[in-house]
């Protein structure tokens, strides 16, 4: 039996010597998840691979020392656990060309018009005029793609809450002053370890290593490697919020 009509929308295609597919498949892969809008300077933390723009993580960084994703610690110099990510920048312009290209014209249109003297003041407010709408222009596309981008990133989200296992063979733990979120569905146990050790420390000043926590779910030990839209499918695969139950390793 083939893929339906549906499934093969959303699958990528091979026609002659290119690949095409539905931007929906990558768009995930390519936004930054602190402004919701595809990368531009692409940078990466080293610590654990997370991509954001330069602008976004170096704002963040001002007032926080740890990844904006998995929120793991970075120490007492976060902005040197970055690198700029060609590759990933390069991906996104090749993906939404159109962007990169818009903003370069405008930009190139206004050097020219700036570069020689101005005859007249009412020349040059002639030519700041076009180039106020140009870019524009350019920033309500931008501002429309972020959106969809956007709303696309939200529809793979799962709610979900983490509370401490009140009984069991382990050590147990305070309660977390947040525990209900909404999960990326590709966010793995092991993240979520990184972000356990992180709040048990802000909230309770309780110090606890990652290798000595235990995530369940039903009562079953989850691997580091399982991926939160997984176990959902697995073990879950139920219309409320999944719940997670954390504790010390015996």
């Amino acid at each position: 039996v083939g893929p339906s009509r549906s499934e093969t929308k959303m699958s990528a295609v091979l026609e002659g010597s290119d690949v095409v597919f539905p931007t929906k498949l990558m768009n995930e892969h390519l936004i930054c998840s602190l402004c919701m809008g595809y990368l531009r300077d692409a940078q990466t933390i080293t610590e654990c691979l997370h991509t954001f723009c330069k602008r976004c993580v170096h704002l963040h960084f001002r007032e926080y020392a740890t990844c904006p994703t998995c929120e793991i610690t970075l120490g007492p110099a976060p902005f040197e656990k970055l690198r700029s990510d060609r590759a990933m920048q390069n991906i996104v312009d090749k993906v939404f060309p159109h962007f990169a290209k818009e903003e370069a014209a405008a930009e190139k249109h206004y050097q020219e018009g700036s570069s020689g003297k101005r005859k007249s003041d009412e020349a040059s407010a002639e030519s700041d005029s076009k180039r106020k709408k140009l870019l524009g222009s350019v920033a309500a596309k931008r501002s429309k793609a972020e959106k969809q981008a956007a709303a696309a990133a939200s529809a793979k989200k799962i709610c979900l809450s983490l509370f401490p296992c009140e009984d069991g063979p382990g050590e147990n733990l305070p309660k977390l002053l947040k525990p209900y979120l909404r999960s990326s569905m590709e966010a793995t146990v092991r993240q979520y370890k990184a972000y356990l050790a992180n709040k048990l420390l802000e909230d309770h000043g309780l110090q606890v290593a990652t290798h000595q926590l235990e995530l369940q779910c039903k009562g079953q030990a989850l691997k580091d490697e399982s991926t939160i839209v997984s176990i959902w499918k697995a073990l879950w695969n139920a219309t409320n919020d999944l719940e997670l139950k954390f504790m010390i390793k015996k």
